[in-house]
């Protein structure tokens, strides 16, 4: 029984192996007592559990005791029998600190706490170190399980006639046996799988310590404007057809081809030169007759590269037994469409007022679907096709589940503040600004603002908030039950709470830091929950304590934070129509905060930047606002485009025909009213519309 209970408690023994012990089976049976109420806390890692009852085993059954015990008091009891009432333990700093390694994160579940909260005495788990925990292991006084005093001696070097003892450590990411594995990811940070290491960033392409892209090009166009002004004025002449082409030589002969061309494509224009004409709405036809005229007066050898009516026509038949097949079916659908065209507009010049009747009853007949147009902000639905697998299955869960929450935040950094340096027991921590006391009051002013949105006329957050812990049972909900992530939830929004101080063993001065430094290492500590009865997750409530690439594996330093942030958690509904509450109260928000952020209420050593669920929304829609002033002024600019380039003012009477006003906002009725077709059209199909489709047409409108 007794090699069973030995076996028991010191797992590196087998039955193969001799055991030389100096208890008997009742100090055993005792050690297995004291070891099982350890086991409570830390049995969880089987490591820890190992390393710890690896050196009680040995102070208590080793024959070698006396090579590391030195038993500084020694009483006698009622009976005349003498009892060891104080000992010192020479231990190895190495074991001391792989012990407390391999223990320092085992959570209790059924407590919500960390196993040092528990073991370590007032330190609690948070100020907790290596030395504190062993020392209140050994304190007789304030401890009610330590039979008697056990001063531990750390050494790594033999004092006197004593020898350290140096148990071998099981860090808590190994397994003890082949039958009991390492410890988990929850109670061991070690044990987690780690993500794979981000790929290098890809190295510049640097020349000269300049962008070797933009180096480049400029090399390529300095490269080439020398050779391009070489060729042309340092290459002989006649040498290179395109170098005197460059130079201008023999211009009068390429006119002369490309009058050819152009009248061999189109018979009823005759290549003139572009100073001819300065527009063709201000130019009137000229007839054969006028033409000839024209040519005979000014001579034929003023007017080079001028093509005569016959020469054009004469060489359009001998070009075209020449034309390829494309080139034959392009200009015969020329013809077609041209024939075509006029023919319409012939229609429309003799029945102007039919056309214009009819054309107008096509108009407000399609624009009549317009009143049943739907518009939609909703960024899954710009954005998600309906049909792919995401969308289905988010469409899935949100009517069988609802949707996630609705999320309201405010991101709080601070300006001009410095760091706070808090000395405890442990050594200095250096705190983020965010910590100052003044700091954090104010925040608290600021949540009480945000939670007060709405409950004097019943739009309360309590109305739409998330609060886990309610039912119908429980009666109406009250501010204090919803969830918000907030710092102050660890301190239960008191600031009486958050104003207590104390002093620790050591002298040094236990306050709200040390609270929130116990609190971000164990958000689940019955101390730390807020009111709403839930942890208040640091990675949520902080911000900015990661280095540049550094992610949540490990320990992150969360008393490094410099922004604070409030996150209000709302219902979701997938029937749309239950929202207006919360997006009434959401509108409050926003208008709040941003009269708060402009006004002098806001202290000057805070940043304040807000987000809602509607935010996307709500920017989408204040996008469409504002362009309209800028499309009214491209309306202007079209207009006055127009009369100067187009128009040509000669007298009063004709100012709306000969500027061409008239006919720019012709062009723009017309585009307007296929513009409310095609709405309207798709308002009578039910296709819903968007407002970055509203903000593409009008655009279309001014090209």
């Amino acid at each position: 029984m007794g090699f069973n209970l030995f076996t028991t408690v010191n797992s590196q023994f087998s039955e193969d192996e001799p055991v030389s012990t100096c208890c008997n089976t009742k100090q055993l049976q005792n050690l297995d007592t004291s070891i099982t109420m350890a086991a409570g806390f830390i049995q969880r890692c089987p490591a820890c559990m190992r390393n710890l009852a690896r050196h009680l085993c040995d102070m208590t059954c080793s024959p070698s005791q006396s090579r590391f015990i030195n038993v500084t008091e020694v009483e006698k009891s009622k009976e005349g029998k003498e009892f060891v009432n104080a000992l010192e333990l020479y231990v190895t700093d190495t074991y001391i600190s792989g012990t407390y390694n391999s223990c320092k994160q085992v959570s209790v579940p059924s407590t919500g706490q960390l196993a040092l909260d528990l073991m370590c005495g007032d330190w609690g788990a948070s100020r907790c170190s290596p030395m504190k925990w062993f020392t209140f292991m050994g304190d007789a006084h304030n401890n009610p399980f330590t039979p008697f005093q056990i001063t531990y001696v750390p050494t790594n070097t033999p004092v006197a006639e004593f020898i350290p003892l140096d148990p071998v450590i099981t860090p808590c990411n190994e397994s003890v046996s082949a039958n009991l594995p390492a410890c988990s990811c929850l109670d061991c940070e070690v044990s987690c799988p780690v993500p794979p290491p981000e790929p290098a960033p890809v190295a510049p392409f640097i020349i000269l310590g300049i962008d070797g892209v933009e180096v480049i090009m400029v090399i390529l166009f300095v490269v080439g404007t020398v050779l391009f002004l070489l060729a042309v004025f340092c290459w002989p002449s006649g040498k290179n057809a395109v170098v005197s082409y460059l130079r201008g030589e023999g211009s009068d002969d390429v006119r002369h081809v490309v009058g050819q061309r152009l009248a061999g494509i189109n018979h009823s224009r005759i290549a003139l030169g572009a100073d001819e004409e300065e527009s063709p709405l201000q130019s009137k036809r000229s007839s054969w007759s006028e033409l000839h005229a024209c040519v005979s007066e000014l001579g034929v050898g003023r007017l080079t590269g001028v093509v005569s009516a016959d020469e054009a026509m004469l060489s359009h038949r001998d070009t075209g037994r020449d034309a390829s097949f494309f080139q034959r079916l392009g200009a015969g659908t020329d013809s077609l469409m041209e024939r075509g065209f006029y023919s319409w507009g012939l229609v429309c010049a003799s029945r102007p007022w039919l056309i214009l009747f009819l054309g107008l009853c096509v108009v407000v007949g399609l624009g009549h679907g317009i009143k049943y147009m739907k518009m939609t902000t909703d960024p899954v639905e710009l954005w998600a096709s309906p049909h792919s697998r995401a969308r289905v299955e988010r469409e899935f869960f949100d009517s069988h589940f609802e949707p996630f929450y609705r999320t309201e935040q405010v991101i709080i950094s601070a300006v001009g503040l410095p760091s706070i340096v808090h000395n405890t027991s442990n050594g200095p921590i250096t705190f983020g600004p965010v910590y100052h006391r003044e700091f954090l009051l104010a925040v608290k002013k600021l949540q009480e603002k945000i939670e007060a949105i709405g409950a004097s006329d019943g739009g309360g957050l309590e109305k739409i908030c998330f609060a886990p812990l309610t039912s119908t049972f429980t009666g109406p909900t009250i501010i204090s039950q919803c969830t918000v992530q907030s710092i102050w939830g660890y301190f239960q929004d008191d600031v009486s709470l958050f104003n207590e101080t104390d002093t620790d063993a050591e002298g040094f001065t236990v306050d709200y830091l040390d609270h929130i430094k116990a609190c971000t290492q164990n958000a689940y500590n019955p101390n730390c929950m807020a009111q709403y009865g839930g942890p208040i997750d640091p990675a949520i409530a902080l911000g900015g304590f990661l280095d540049p690439g550094q992610t949540l594996v490990g320990e992150p330093h969360y008393e490094r934070a410099t922004a604070i942030i409030l996150t209000f958690l709302v219902n979701n509904h997938h029937n749309k129509t239950r929202l207006a509450p919360a997006l009434e109260w959401e509108r409050r928000f926003v208008e709040l905060l941003k009269n708060w952020t402009s006004s002098n209420e806001k202290p000057a050593f805070m940043d304040v930047a807000f987000t809602t669920e509607r935010s996307i929304e709500d920017e989408l829609d204040r996008e469409s606002q504002s362009d309209v002033s800028t499309i009214l002024v491209s309306y202007v600019i079209m207009f006055a485009y127009i009369a100067i380039a187009l128009g040509q003012l000669r007298t009063c009477s004709r100012l709306l025909i000969d500027s061409k006003v008239t006919l720019g906002l012709g062009g723009v009725l017309i585009v307007l009213a296929s513009v409310v077709c095609s709405v309207g059209f798709f308002g009578f199909l039910g296709v819903p519309a968007t407002l970055i489709i509203i903000e593409v047409l009008l655009n279309l409108l001014f090209l």
